[in-house]
């Protein structure tokens, strides 16, 4: 054998060698890509799930949260039955209504922490309960913060709006609480929900 047949057959030796390192290396790397496209999945697929959550938590609170307001607004009879305004009279005891409603209505307990649901993960605090009392084109604004501090201030119908942006039009209550919310791989989100309910507008419902 002479020495180009050697150098020729080492060649074809090389070629396959670098042949087969080739087809191997081009299945880890399709190997990685996979693992990596599969893992993308995965955590879109839990962000779906928390979304989902929160969606639900979101709903739950809102009812809890409208059927709270609606407990607290027990209106001043008789200045209804004299001029048929409807006005929350004691705001303090409006308040005190509230968060027994909220007790309820979320199922907390001593400490303000949710006893049945599994989409609260902690304490409840309230950190807005306002009171906007319509007459005669003024609202007057009670508002009770999570301090425990209270004030008032007066304006203009059409002039005064809710913390959700909501133009005030009839003696109404919002309310807000702050709550965490677990979602997936155990991570807490501190949540905030608030609620506005025109009082108003409940009572020609509950006429209709």
């Amino acid at each position: 054998m002479n020495l180009k047949s050697v150098e020729f057959l080492q060649q074809k030796i090389n070629d396959k060698i670098f042949a087969r390192a080739m087809q191997k290396d081009g299945g880890r790397a399709e190997w990685v890509t996979g693992m990596y496209f599969l893992l993308l999945l995965i955590i879109l697929l839990c962000m779906q799930l928390d979304i989902s959550l929160y969606t639900t938590a979101g709903a739950y609170i809102e009812d809890a949260l409208a059927a709270s307001n609606l407990a607290s607004a027990v209106i001043d009879p008789e200045e209804y039955g004299i001029s048929h305004t409807i006005r929350i009279a004691d705001t303090h005891q409006a308040y005190q209504r509230y968060l027994r409603a909220v007790e309820g209505n979320l199922c907390l307990n001593a400490n303000g922490k949710c006893q049945e649901s599994g989409v609260i993960a902690g304490h409840v605090s309230v950190v807005n309960y306002t009171i906007y009392n319509v007459e005669a084109g003024d609202v007057t604004v009670w508002q009770m913060s999570e301090d425990g501090n209270t004030r008032t201030i007066k304006g203009k119908l059409g002039a005064v709006r809710a913390p959700n942006g909501q133009v005030i039009e009839n003696t109404s209550v919002y309310s807000e609480i702050s709550f965490p919310v677990k979602g997936m791989f155990g991570i807490c989100v501190q949540a905030h929900k608030g609620k506005l309910v025109d009082i108003l507008a409940i009572e020609k419902q509950a006429i209709d």
